[in-house]
């Protein structure tokens, strides 16, 4: 029985096995993330295999077609993510929360299926959706919601009563103010700070210029 208050990162038992549904830059982060807290990769998947992911053969998502396996969603891009989930050849793969053992996590907050905690994170009392990746360093305040399939980067901290809607990705280092409401389908670039509400579909990057690598500035005349 879950204690009021107590830690879902004790609470929420290990994964022993799992697939990953993806082979991308992102399957190569977790992977050793997984494996750092005790959960074997028994197979990797993709739409476009190439190779071998660290060390692990990468077969075609169809292959595994009727699996009923503890699988995890790699992919952070919403849209593909969203159509990858709905693929028939997953249709029996359950698909469990993560939230790695360094994490503090209440027994107050509601974490849906395939959510991924990332390691020194802090989630409160929120709400976080179907396929929601916290990285790491992530801060979760009060009564937070974050729609599924949305993505928070590292060190990124959402104040409390926050409402983030699905599909967003709010980037590296950026912070969004306590009470703030960011809709649908948006993006929040890196290090910046939202202090208002944004409409669906939004996109919120830094006013300064990136700065090209010197390679590129030499070949330009």
């Amino acid at each position: 029985m879950q204690l009021p208050g107590s830690s879902f990162s004790s609470l929420i038992p290990m994964i022993s096995e799992v697939m990953f549904v993806g082979a991308g830059r992102n399957a190569n982060n977790l992977m050793g993330i997984f494996e750092a807290a005790g959960a074997a990769i028994s197979h990797v998947v993709d739409d476009q295999p190439q190779g071998r992911l660290l060390g692990k053969a990468v077969e075609t998502i169809d292959s595994v077609a009727g699996a009923e396996a503890d699988a995890f969603l790699t992919i952070t891009d919403p849209d593909i993510a969203r159509r990858i989930r709905e693929r028939p050849a997953l249709a029996n793969c359950r698909w469990p929360r993560f939230v790695f053992p360094n994490c503090v996590v209440s027994g107050y907050s509601s974490l849906s299926e395939g959510c991924y905690i990332g390691p020194f994170s802090l989630v409160t009392n929120a709400i976080i959706g179907r396929h929601v990746h916290l990285f790491a360093y992530n801060c979760i305040g009060a009564r937070a919601e974050i729609g599924e399939f949305s993505a928070i980067l590292p060190h990124a901290m959402i104040s409390s009563d926050v409402r983030i809607g699905k599909g967003c990705v709010i980037a590296t280092g950026a912070v969004i103010f306590a009470g703030v409401t960011i809709g649908d389908n948006c993006k929040v670039g890196p290090n910046l700070v939202i202090r208002h509400d944004m409409k669906s579909g939004t996109i919120a990057l830094p006013t300064t210029p990136i700065i090209r690598s010197r390679s590129v500035l030499r070949g330009r005349k």
